[in-house]
């Protein structure tokens, strides 16, 4: 019988997220690539903030798996700091999307940098995330454009 990972702090690596993180990254870059018609890759740092990126393009695109509906709950979370990277690279002349992959359907939002969500701390250790109105979000479909 194996043992599952107890990750004690924020700053311990939790393999086993990180894994079932990069499987749904995995699943739903091919339909990235297509909706955007880019070429998105991965940078081979685990610890960076944004998880695909196309250089040419300029299109980064953060995913967030979750292990929910998307009808669960009125908002989902993200951390501060990958919104704040997010309006950096904006600032830069990058458009980037936040990508939520529910269990019932994906959703996403694109970052104009005008952004007035609230702020809570919460999560396993307590700390400062943006709360998305769910309601706020569109539904990703490949064929549609942005």
């Amino acid at each position: 019988m194996g043992t599952e990972y107890k990750q004690k702090t924020r700053f311990d690596f939790n393999k086993q997220l990180w894994t079932l993180g990069t499987k749904i990254e995995d699943a739903i870059l091919p339909s990235l690539n297509t909706k955007f018609d880019a070429d998105f890759q991965r940078d081979d740092d685990i610890f960076d903030i944004i998880d695909f990126r196309d250089g040419d393009k300029k299109i980064a695109c953060e995913i967030k798996g979750r292990r929910n509906t998307s009808s669960q709950y009125n908002d989902t979370i993200i951390t501060l700091n990958k919104i704040t990277k997010g309006w950096q690279m904006i600032d830069d002349g990058w458009d980037v999307y936040l990508i939520f992959v529910f269990t019932d359907k994906t959703m996403y939002h694109k970052l104009t940098g005008d952004e007035n969500w609230k702020v809570k701390l919460t999560g396993t250790f307590g700390i400062e995330h943006y709360l998305i109105p769910v309601s706020e979000l569109k539904d990703f479909e490949v064929e549609d454009d942005d």
